[in-house]
């Protein structure tokens, strides 16, 4: 309250708080460092799973490379050579400490290094997620502050039809109907492969059009039905009916309290979304012929590469736990009592 009596606005209450959480960032220090040895005990286990996991598929990597008509000899001496004669604990201990001192290995297939592998190939999946992320925030926010704000009527159907569809649609799906449309009405756009942005401007944003769209389309229709709900329960709060009764409009009612209050549900789905938009990526590279981490996961999989393989799970995780951090960081800014109570 001020000093004449009146109520305090929730936006400008808000932002005072955020400003005193900059302002007293020490508390944020616990609170972060238990995230953070959570995050490092998430990936300890990940890397256990993955490990095991890519060793219980059907066949080796010797299998691959010896061939199908190797004899037993040829196929024992790659065995030693690869170290998969060792005991599996031996072997993940071995990988594990490499990893500490920065050597994920090699391919068993090229050669190369796989750190080497893992950067050629991640700004191109950063860059569809980033695109992706664009595109599910452009349309999943406004159309579900604009279906609350006109709840029961047609933009507000149409809104919930449109993002019911998106929820329902996997998104190869939709990759592959993009590229079935686009192919028909314009053949001569690029519906698959893929340009670097170093190499062509234009040709990168054509080739990256359609995968950001069925990344970003389905993935909007989430932050589209959270977006409604938050601001529906926004709409029933005491201070907004003052804010109508005041003489606002519903719009600028919306715009000026709304918004802000209703974001904090829909900023920690917007940053879970970004973290699931690399795991989707894995469909939808392959669906376009993206060469990310994606289609490398895919591929190293195929091949039976166990170091390649496992790193990119690795790196997928590591995006989660960096994504939920970086989330949990952002909503205690937003809402103080989160941090305070975790």
């Amino acid at each position: 309250m001020h000093a004449t009596g009146q109520a305090v606005p929730p936006s400008r209450g808000m932002a005072a708080g955020l400003g005193r959480r900059l302002g007293g960032l020490p508390p944020l220090i616990p609170f972060l460092a238990r995230r953070v040895l959570r995050g490092i005990f998430v990936l300890f286990i990940l890397s256990i799973v993955a490990f095991g996991l890519v060793r219980m598929l059907p066949g080796t990597p010797a299998d691959i490379l010896a061939g199908p008509y190797s004899d037993a000899a040829t196929r024992a001496r790659i065995v030693e050579d690869l170290g998969l004669d060792l005991p599996l604990t031996e072997q993940y201990l071995v990988w594990l400490g490499n990893m500490f001192q920065g050597d994920f290995g090699f391919s068993v297939f090229n050669g190369l290094p796989v750190l080497e592998l893992i950067m050629q190939r991640l700004p191109n999946t950063l860059e569809l997620a980033l695109a992706a992320t664009i595109v599910s925030i452009l349309w999943g926010v406004p159309a579900g502050a604009g279906a609350a704000l006109g709840q029961g009527r047609a933009f507000d159907r149409i809104a919930r039809g449109g993002a019911f569809l998106g929820l329902a649609t996997p998104v190869f799906v939709f990759g592959i109907g993009l590229i079935l449309l686009v192919s028909t009405i314009l053949p001569s756009w690029p519906s698959v492969g893929f340009v670097p942005l170093t190499d062509d401007v234009w040709r990168n944003l054509q080739g990256l059009l359609l995968p950001a769209l069925a990344l970003g389309l389905p993935l909007g229709a989430t932050l589209c039905r959270f977006m409604r709900t938050s601001m529906i329960e926004v709409y029933e709060q005491d201070y907004l009916r003052t804010a109508l009764a005041t003489g606002a409009s519903r719009l600028q009612a919306t715009l000026r309290h709304g918004l802000r209050n209703a974001s904090g549900p829909v900023v920690t789905v917007a940053g879970l979304q970004m973290a699931g938009l690399v795991g989707n990526a894995i469909l939808i590279e392959n669906v376009f012929a993206i060469p990310g981490i994606g289609q490398l996961t895919v591929t190293s999989l195929l091949q039976k590469d166990y170091s390649v393989t496992q790193a990119c799970i690795l790196l997928l995780g590591l995006v989660y736990v960096v994504m939920n951090l970086v989330v949990d960081v952002v909503h205690s800014l937003i809402d103080p009592r989160v941090g305070e109570s975790r």
